[in-house]
């Protein structure tokens, strides 16, 4: 069982990523069970190896975020203006014409009226 316990804690240690100096002198306090000497010789080999904040930084509030979500939103909305109301002028001429694209039909009459006007101008051969 005790050996049970420390395997557990190797798979900790092994796996874990410190984000703050306290965060660290926590997991080194724990897995070291108390032991100031080994959990000190622990946080110093980390700090030695790679900078840490102090703390871990404050996560922003619910009210945050959601201001920041909104924002985004807005901003988006305000850059890509053009392309929605395109998008929407184009799903109301479908529903209003109950699936027939109006721009389609008229390409289609100027491409017929080209080729007709194109035959009378060119001259008969006999």
């Amino acid at each position: 069982m005790l050996w049970f316990k420390d395997r557990k804690r190797m798979e900790f240690i092994q796996s874990y990523i410190p984000t703050s100096k306290a965060q660290l002198i926590q997991v080194a306090m724990w897995y070291h069970k108390g032991d100031m000497q080994k959990a000190q010789e622990m946080v110093d080999f980390y700090n030695k190896n790679m900078s840490l904040p102090d703390f871990d930084p404050v996560q922003p509030t619910w009210m945050d975020q959601m201001k920041n979500g909104a924002s985004d939103l807005f901003s988006f909305i305000r850059n890509n203006q053009s392309d929605i109301v395109n998008g929407y002028e184009f799903i109301r001429s479908i529903i209003t014409n109950k699936g027939a694209l109006p721009s389609i039909g008229e390409e289609a009459a100027d491409v017929a009226a080209t080729e007709v006007s194109a035959e009378e101008t060119l001259p008969k051969i006999n």
